[in-house]
C-alpha cells in the first residue's frame, strides 16, 4: 500500500497536475485566440460580401465607366456608408472625366474610412493633375503610414505619378487619356 505522504507519490502525482494544468491553459489560450480570430475577421470585411462591388470592379477594369456608376448606386442604396462604393463611384467618375464629382466621392469614402487605400491614391492623383503638389504628399503620407512596411500597390502607384509629375509626363498622360 502506497503512503500518500510518500516522496514518489507525492512526485508522480505533481507532475500529473503541473502536465494537466498547462494542457488546461494551452487550451483555453486557443479557445480565446480562436474566439479574437473569429470576431477580427467578421469585422474587416464589412460590406465586402456585397456582389455589387464585385460586379463594380469588374465593370471598371473592363472600362465600363458608366455601367460601374451605376451599380455602384445600387451599392450605395443597400450600404450608404461603404467606401469602397463611393471609391469606385469617385474612379469611374475620374476615368470619365468628371474630377469634380472624382473627388467628392474620394472625399466622402475618406470621411468614412480615412485609411482607405483606393481614395487617398485617387485623391492624390487628382491633386497631381491639378498641380498640388503638397497635397498629393500629404495623401501619400496617409498611405505610408497605413501600409507600414508592407508592398503597397497604391503607394507604388503613386510614387510612379509623382515622378512623372516632376518630368512633366503627368499632364502630358493626361491630354492623351482625354483624346
Amino acid at each position: 500500500m502506497t503512503n500518500r505522504f510518500d516522496s514518489k507519490w507525492f512526485q508522480a502525482n505533481l507532475k500529473n497536475a503541473l502536465k494537466m494544468k498547462i494542457l488546461i491553459s494551452t487550451l483555453c489560450f486557443l479557445i480565446i485566440m480562436f474566439q479574437c480570430m473569429t470576431v477580427a475577421a467578421e469585422d474587416s470585411i464589412p460590406f465586402r460580401e456585397d456582389s455589387g462591388l464585385t460586379k463594380a470592379e469588374y465593370l471598371l477594369s473592363a472600362g465600363q465607366f458608366s455601367a460601374a456608376l451605376n451599380t455602384a448606386d445600387d451599392v450605395l442604396a443597400r450600404h450608404p456608408n461603404n467606401a469602397d462604393a463611393y471609391t469606385y463611384r469617385g474612379y469611374a467618375y475620374y476615368r470619365l472625366g468628371e474630377t469634380a464629382k472624382a473627388s467628392k466621392n474620394f472625399k466622402k469614402a475618406l470621411i468614412i474610412n480615412p485609411t482607405h487605400l483606393g481614395a487617398n491614391a485617387y485623391i492624390a492623383k487628382i491633386y497631381l493633375d491639378k498641380g498640388n503638389m503638397a497635397r498629393a504628399l500629404e495623401q501619400m503620407q496617409v498611405i505610408r503610414m497605413t501600409c507600414g512596411y508592407m508592398d503597397c500597390e497604391e503607394l507604388n502607384m503613386l510614387k510612379r505619378n509623382i515622378d512623372k509629375y516632376k518630368r512633366g509626363d503627368l499632364q502630358e498622360e493626361k491630354s492623351n487619356a482625354k483624346k
